[in-house]
């Protein structure tokens, strides 16, 4: 009887898709052991991840939902949450290797009815984790929330950035004295550590839309609070520590609302932005930091010019390029996804209206180490 050698069907396995091997699990022991296993985990990111990156789209209307989208098609991997926040809207707040992170609200005060709930999901497995409530005082406000993978820990990572008191400055009553309150969530060790910035010279202003992780940490808008210089602000998951990067050098970057026409990609590796152009609401500029954390790097890859249709739609870019390079995501002012191929110039349209907000997603294996299946 003729048997397939081990390393070849480990191999064949690790191009799969993560639903076929959810079925495969039941084949026998052997299967489903080293199904489990770490290090097939990891091959299975690293050779099927590649070619499943796409995007999840979170709506909340007219239902709590995540659904994929792979190149330009919906595939079977969706997920009602509508069970997680009752009557809150729910947020995505990023994705790393297939993980998912969902926060019942952004930007609120933290009251005595009011608290901040927190999950890790895996919508490919269906398995889903609520976090323990982090510290917090009543009065806080929550700035931000991050999710991101720490490589050195081999850990996935929660960080919750709080507005604390602040104080009339004695010395000069027109500025305030103000802390950051950083609450770190590790699924390693599944609880929060909590530290305290005095007087940071920086602050967190706003989220980019698109992919906030990249290289270790998650990405927001900044501003210097001495001289207003706007910049990227990033959390290091590994040392646990905010980090600033400056933005490209150029006109485009110094406009009061960028932030909101920016958006964060990962373009062939690199951290990458799509900026509207000033003059020109059709057309986007591609920034590229060639060598991470280098502001020198960036430069201007790409100019990509939209058409505009016949009933003159206005795009937001929602997503980065796809596996090709050329795909770019938008969304048109009706809610419906768009897909604009920067090469042939051809655009195609979902014929579902879909609201919410969307992240870059690949499928996985990886596990929570608590377990929990919706």
């Amino acid at each position: 009887k003729f048997q397939v050698p081990e390393d070849v069907l480990i191999d064949i396995l690790s191009r799969l898709s993560v639903k076929s091997l959810l079925r495969f699990k039941c084949v026998k022991k052997s299967w489903r052991n080293f199904i489990e296993d770490p290090v097939f985990i990891a091959m299975h990111l690293n050779y099927y991840g590649k070619s499943s990156v796409g995007f999840l789209l979170y709506g909340s209307r007219p239902y709590k939902y995540i659904k994929q989208y792979l190149n330009c098609s919906s595939i079977d991997v969706s997920m009602s949450i509508k069970i997680l926040f009752g009557k809150s809207p729910g947020y995505m707040i990023g994705s790393t290797n297939g993980l998912v992170c969902l926060s019942n609200d952004l930007y609120f005060f933290l009251k005595e009815d009011k608290w901040l709930s927190i999950y890790i999901c895996n919508p490919s497995t269906r398995e889903i984790l609520e976090l323990p409530e982090c510290h917090h005082a009543h009065n806080d406000f929550v700035l931000s929330i991050g999710f991101g993978f720490c490589p050195k820990f081999n850990d996935y990572k929660v960080v919750v950035v709080k507005l604390l008191d602040s104080v009339v400055n004695v010395r000069d009553p027109n500025c305030c004295l103000f802390s950051l309150g950083v609450e770190v969530y590790s699924l390693n060790r599944n609880s929060w550590r909590s530290t305290k910035i005095v007087n940071p010279r920086s602050v967190l202003t706003t989220s980019f839309q698109g992919k906030g992780y990249f290289n270790g940490a998650f990405h927001w808008g900044g501003r210097d609070l001495k001289s207003s210089k706007r910049m990227i602000m990033s959390f290091q998951f590994d040392e646990e520590v905010f980090r600033e990067l400056n933005l490209p050098n150029h006109p485009d970057f110094q406009k009061e609302n960028y932030f909101l026409n920016a958006l964060i990609i990962e373009y062939q590796n690199f951290f990458s932005l799509i900026i509207k152009q000033k003059v020109n609401m059709h057309v986007y500029d591609l920034w590229v930091m060639k060598e991470y954390g280098v502001s020198d790097s960036w430069i201007k890859q790409l100019t990509i010019e939209v058409p505009i249709l016949e009933d003159r739609l206005m795009f937001q870019p929602m997503m980065s390029f796809e596996n090709n390079g050329e795909l770019l995501v938008l969304r048109d002012w009706y809610g419906r996804i768009v897909w604009y191929n920067t090469k042939t110039k051809q655009i195609e349209r979902s014929k579902e209206v879909l609201r919410g907000r969307s992240i870059r997603y690949k499928e996985s294996l990886v596990s929570l180490s608590t377990k929990k299946v919706v």
